[in-house]
């Protein structure tokens, strides 16, 4: 998959970094590919977030599908064997494909941090209507990935 762009997509905000590891470890048990149509047996997940899911793995480089079947990637094999440390180094490379995370991570990469008021400005942007749930799924993938955190005040927001 070498050259290939993956697809962009927007973080869903009921997503969490739980769901996508889950659906990656229930492949890798399953031989490292399943039927698409018992992903959702196999993973035992509501069937309005499986799909979801799916799609962030595969924006994350770490599930395709092919011919009604879910596979993993060399990446997502990687990363179901790896340990806490070596996913997050694993996940991070793949992490500008998924928004707002993308977006944040640049502009921190650029500045090292960002007022509280800047982030919800982007998270607005992505989930109109829906920012007090999204902004915490936001944060809660940016520590799981070591990637950025809220400061104590919830003032800021700092590159890790």
């Amino acid at each position: 998959m070498s050259g290939e762009s993956k697809k962009k997509v927007v973080l869903p905000r009921d997503v969490s970094p739980d769901h996508v590891l889950g659906l990656v470890e229930v492949l890798n048990s399953a031989g490292g590919q399943i039927d698409s149509m018992y992903v959702g047996d196999a993973v035992y997940e509501n069937i309005k977030i499986l799909p979801k899911a799916i799609d962030v793995a595969e924006a994350l480089g770490l599930v395709e599908s092919h011919s009604g079947n879910l596979r993993l990637t060399d990446l997502g094999r990687k990363v179901a064997r790896s340990d806490p440390k070596s996913l997050k180094r694993l996940l991070k490379d793949t992490i500008s494909n998924v928004e707002p995370l993308g977006e944040i991570l640049g502009l921190l990469k650029q500045r090292k941090k960002i007022s509280a008021e800047e982030f919800r400005e982007i998270i607005e942007k992505y989930y109109p209507g829906g920012v007090e749930e999204a902004s915490k799924n936001i944060l809660i993938w940016g520590a799981f990935l070591h990637l950025f955190q809220m400061d104590e005040d919830d003032e800021e927001i700092h590159l890790i």
